[in-house]
């Protein structure tokens, strides 16, 4: 069976998971095929490839842009949308004589409206996998931008060519997907553990470690590695023991964000495979992973037990629900830009750090999707 598998341009979030789906097929049914179609570097990627999974890199959407890791761009989305526009009609055709010439037999899309008019183009059945929709993204915007308006009707119109909607936890409206199930959370999780991942870091079992997350944006990183130490005198005490603390920890940055310099520790993709280490390991070896929150860290932070501490990010819809839902399956506490650059987000590492363990979660969603596609499909 081939299954084709296209995920949203937006951030990495949508990759990795969708990805995580693609590899629980091919683990489960080692007789498929997958073609997964995403916008990722493809280095990033490396330390998951799998000989049944070609990835093929190109954009199917444009998602929100932004201006860094935190700030949406409402106007650069709306021209990044008209760009898209004008070669839609050609990307839809080929990627219809594509399923049709590999023979695809379902699509997994997450969230890219133009991969469902393909899909029905092409007569293969399509199913979407989120927790959000971009016609319920764009709604927020568009009494500001009402030239998103006709991009919305476009979107709804293409979800409703969807066979099924598998929709993820701290989901938000999603009415033009129906029919709808509830499946488990869809996460990556380490298959080494917390000591083994650390052992291959070189690092002991009692350090504290830090995982700055924050995709292709250095931003945040280079603000708490530029810290100068001679403003010391100009910082409450508290400050002082903070700093401190930092200096004893190991912190961890990764590509595709640039190197941020001291005092981080950064490892780039083909760093991880030669330490026989995916992005999940990672989390998993982490005391706290520093980010933004999203749906792709956060359901990691929960699968690998690491704690999360979030910056408030930009005008995103997905952001309160997230915030809301999240809280308890997770060690979680809001910093500030300033708390980055000052050291006392250290305190409120060591905080989080001592709160009780959450409650579980169900973190089977890949193997239960995967298994649901090739029963309907197969």
């Amino acid at each position: 069976m081939n299954i084709a598998v296209y995920v949203s341009a937006h951030g990495y979030g949508h990759t990795t998971r969708s990805w995580e789906i693609a590899r629980a097929m091919v683990t489960l049914y080692p007789d498929t095929r997958v073609f997964f179609t995403g916008w990722a570097p493809s280095e990033m990627l490396a330390a998951e490839a799998h000989p049944n999974i070609v990835y093929r890199r190109f954009k199917l959407d444009v998602g929100v842009h932004q201006s860094d890791s935190l700030t949406m761009d409402v106007p650069g989305t709306l021209k990044d949308l008209a760009e898209l526009e004008a070669i839609s009609a050609k990307l839809v055709e080929s990627e219809a004589e594509f399923l049709h010439r590999e023979k695809i037999s379902a699509a997994l899309i997450d969230m890219p409206p133009l991969a469902f008019e393909a899909a029905a183009r092409a007569g293969v059945p399509a199913f979407a996998l989120g927790n959000f929709s971009w016609d319920w993204i764009y709604q927020a915007y568009a009494r500001e931008y009402p030239a998103l308006k006709p991009h919305i009707k476009r979107i709804r119109k293409a979800y409703r060519s969807a066979k099924l909607l598998f929709r993820l936890p701290f989901y938000g409206r999603m009415d033009a997907l129906r029919p709808a199930i509830e499946v488990p959370l869809v996460a990556r999780t380490s298959e080494l553990g917390r000591n083994m991942a650390r052992s291959r870091l070189g690092l002991n079992e009692t350090v504290p470690v830090v995982l700055f997350s924050f995709g292709g944006f250095g931003l945040l990183c280079r603000q708490v590695s530029s810290y100068d130490d001679s403003r010391q005198s100009a910082i409450e005490n508290r400050h002082h023991r903070s700093l401190a603390i930092r200096e004893e920890s190991v912190l961890i940055s990764t590509a595709p964000s640039p190197d941020p310099g001291k005092p981080f520790r950064h490892l780039t993709d083909s760093r991880l495979p030669e330490l026989g280490l995916r992005y999940p390991d990672l989390v998993a070896a982490s005391d706290v992973v520093v980010s933004k929150p999203g749906y792709g860290i956060v359901s990691e932070c929960i699968a690998n037990d690491a704690a999360l501490l979030y910056l408030p990010r930009g005008r995103f819809r997905e952001y309160p629900i997230l915030i809301r839902e999240m809280k308890p399956y997770l060690r979680t506490e809001q910093i500030s830009l300033e708390d980055l650059a000052l050291g006392s987000w250290v305190s409120v590492m060591n905080r989080v750090m001592r709160a009780p363990r959450p409650e579980s979660m169900d973190c089977s969603g890949a193997e239960d999707v995967a298994r649901r596609i090739v029963k309907i499909c197969g």
